[in-house]
């Protein structure tokens, strides 16, 4: 293994068994997540990479028997590297769990930190940008409001926004009209929530609108 990389061994569950290996350096992403002999390793170097997402879920059939962790990685030609094992019966449930968020934090501090530090340059810049959906201007923030029948733009002032955060999701409302706008943004399901959540919050801690330690 190369020098500064980490690398974790991914067993996905009961049928696919294989021992697959993921190396995470500062440079790279690699994932051993092809069965070919010749070339089992999909490879993102660490400025093709976009955005990820993660998440649990429960497995259950009739009663909740095991849990499967799911991490993805997108590069900028829209190709995914899926990184899940399960566990069952509470079988290294601890042991997953902290495979899980060592995985995470460590994807995070070596290709999304500095993401973020470029987005609150921006802000500070006054320049507009967007996370997932979420449209960032000098003014506030655009999000998309569902409605009965479609979603519709709904932007928010500065002095208006307030989040709340939870295990799987990221919500943004308005101090105003909390109940007709607002938008959660799923940690598993929605691209970026975590730089969003960071972002989001960050500017809004410098200006005094949420106070985060």
């Amino acid at each position: 293994m190369e020098k500064d990389a980490l690398e974790f061994t991914i067993i996905r569950g009961i049928i696919d068994n294989a021992q697959r290996k993921l190396i995470l350096k500062q440079e790279f992403i690699q994932f051993e997540s092809n069965d070919r002999v010749s070339n089992p390793y999909t490879t993102f170097k660490s400025n093709e990479i976009l955005e990820f997402r993660y998440g649990m879920k429960w497995i259950t059939f009739k009663l909740t028997f095991g849990r499967e962790y799911f991490i993805y990685i997108k590069n900028n030609q829209n190709k995914i590297i899926k990184i899940n094992f399960r566990t069952y019966f509470g079988r290294k449930k601890t042991e997953y769990h902290n495979l899980y968020g060592n995985i995470i934090q460590n994807i995070i501090k070596f290709y999304f930190d500095n993401r973020v530090v470029e987005y609150i340059k921006r802000y500070e810049n006054k320049e507009a940008f967007t996370i997932g959906e979420v449209k960032f201007s000098v003014d506030g923030v655009t999000i998309q409001v569902s409605g009965i029948i479609n979603h519709s733009e709904k932007m928010i002032a500065w002095n208006n926004i307030r989040t709340k955060d939870y295990i799987s999701y990221f919500s943004i409302y308005s101090a105003e009209d909390p109940s007709k706008i607002n938008r959660g943004y799923s940690y598993l399901n929605d691209w970026n929530t975590y730089v969003l959540y960071c972002v989001l919050r960050s500017i809004l801690n410098s200006q005094g609108i949420e106070k985060w330690v």
